[in-house]
C-alpha cells in the first residue's frame, strides 16, 4: 500500500520566495500545511493557490511551532520544508519511489541540503556535510527551541539534493541574523554562565576561524569570507542580546 504524505511550512513575508519551493512539493504532496506567523505581504493567499490548508498563530519559537503545524497534518508521515528550500529533481523521484512503500512509524528519513549564499553554490564553509531529518512520523515532536529546532535522533539518507536559498540581500540577511541572535539568546541563557570577553572576543573569533580555514570557507572565495565574517557577529550578537535580555528580566 502506498504512503501518504503531508508537507509542513512555516512562513511569514515569503510571498517573494515560496512559489518555486511549492511548485516542487505539489507534485509528492498528498496535502500542504502552511502554519503562518501574521504575513502582510500576500503569503498565505499564495499557499492557497497551491490548495494548502492555511492556519495562523503567533510565533513564539520554531520548535512549538513546528509541532502545532505537525497536530494539523492528516497523514502518518509528514515532510518538512522551508520556503526558501527547493527538492531537485533526483530527491523529487525518491520521494516518489518512497511513497510506492510502506514504512514503520518509528523511522527518521534524511536529505541533503546544499546551500547557496550571495549567488553561489557553497561547497565549505562548514556547510558542506549538511544532512537533515526532515521526513518524520506525524507523532514527531521537536526540541522547544527558538533557533535552530531539530528533531533528535538520526535517519537514512534520500538520494537527491534540497536546495536551500537563505540569502536575499545583505540587508535581509541582517535582519535574519540579528533575529536569530534575540532568539538565540533565550535559548542560551539558562546554559550561560556571567559574559565575559572569553563570549565576546574568542569565540566569535574561533567561530570566524573554524569555518574559513578548519571547513575551508577559504575555498569558497569571497563568498566563503563573507559567510565566516556574518558567523563571527552572529556569536557577537547573540552574546549581546543575551547581556540585554538579562538586563530586562
Amino acid at each position: 500500500m502506498a504512503t501518504s504524505l503531508s508537507i509542513l511550512y512555516l512562513s511569514h513575508n515569503e510571498a517573494h520566495r515560496v512559489r518555486p519551493s511549492l511548485e516542487r512539493a505539489i507534485k509528492v504532496a498528498d496535502e500542504i500545511v502552511c502554519i503562518d506567523s501574521g504575513s502582510t505581504d500576500g503569503t498565505p493567499e499564495i499557499f492557497k493557490e497551491y490548495g494548502a490548508r492555511v492556519f495562523s498563530h503567533e510565533l513564539v519559537n520554531w520548535g512549538d511551532q513546528r509541532n502545532i503545524g505537525l497536530e494539523h497534518c492528516t497523514y502518518s508521515w509528514v515532510l518538512v520544508l522551508d520556503c526558501d528550500e527547493v527538492i531537485d529533481p533526483i530527491l523529487l523521484q525518491s520521494i516518489l519511489d518512497w511513497k510506492l512503500q510502506e514504512h514503520t512509524d518509528e523511522a527518521f528519513w534524511t536529505l541533503h541540503r546544499v546551500h547557496y549564499f550571495m549567488g553561489k553554490k557553497m561547497k565549505f564553509s562548514g556547510l558542506q556535510h549538511d544532512h537533515i531529518v526532515r521526513l518524520i512520523p506525524t507523532h514527531t515532536r521537536y526540541e522547544s527551541l527558538f533557533v535552530h529546532e531539530k528533531v533528535l535522533g538520526k535517519g537514512t539518507l534520500l538520494n537527491g539534493t534540497l536546495h536551500h536559498y537563505s540569502y536575499d540581500n545583505e540587508e535581509q540577511w541582517t535582519a535574519k541574523m540579528r533575529h536569530y541572535a534575540k532568539k538565540q539568546a533565550k535559548d542560551y541563557d539558562s546554559n550561560t554562565g556571567s559574559i565575559t570577553l572569553f563570549h565576546t572576543r574568542i569565540k566569535p573569533l574561533f567561530r570566524f576561524f573554524k569555518h574559513f580555514l578548519v571547513k575551508g570557507g577559504i575555498f569558497d572565495g569571497p563568498q566563503g569570507l563573507a559567510y565566516s565574517r556574518w558567523m563571527y557577529r552572529a556569536v557577537l550578537w547573540r552574546y549581546q542580546e543575551l547581556k540585554e535580555l538579562r538586563k530586562t528580566t
